[in-house]
């Protein structure tokens, strides 16, 4: 893992306090990087988030469309945003509370991913 990704993702992961977790992931699910505010299981966490981008890829396909970018859930309570890149996965949950931020939230997720795509 690069220093400038923990550096990157740290600071974005420092400035959005609604966030409860943000997890970094390569295609597979193996961690790159992970920070939640409890405990959990990031790997089992991150096997499960690339089973369902897989997933979103077939049906992407299916329906003749191009590849999967956001895939986003609304659970009980809270949220969780699945970004996919051609070499990694982003995956930021936030709880109930964050309902009147979810634009900006994504937003600032969009951007970050963006940040760094070239560090995965």
């Amino acid at each position: 893992m690069s220093e400038k990704l923990v550096q990157e993702a740290t600071k974005f992961r420092d400035q959005i306090p609604e966030l409860e977790g943000l997890l970094i992931s390569k295609l597979d699910g193996t961690m790159l990087w992970g920070d939640t505010l409890k405990t959990l299981n990031h790997d089992f966490i991150l096997s499960s988030v690339s089973v369902v981008v897989k997933a979103m890829k077939k049906v992407s396909e299916s329906i003749e469309k191009k590849a999967v970018r956001i895939i986003d859930a609304e659970i009980d309570d809270g949220f969780v945003t699945i970004l996919a890149t051609d070499k990694g996965i982003i995956v930021g949950f936030f709880g109930e509370d964050a309902r009147s931020q979810l634009g900006i939230i994504k937003k600032n997720l969009k951007m970050f991913m963006i940040n760094i795509g070239k560090l995965l």
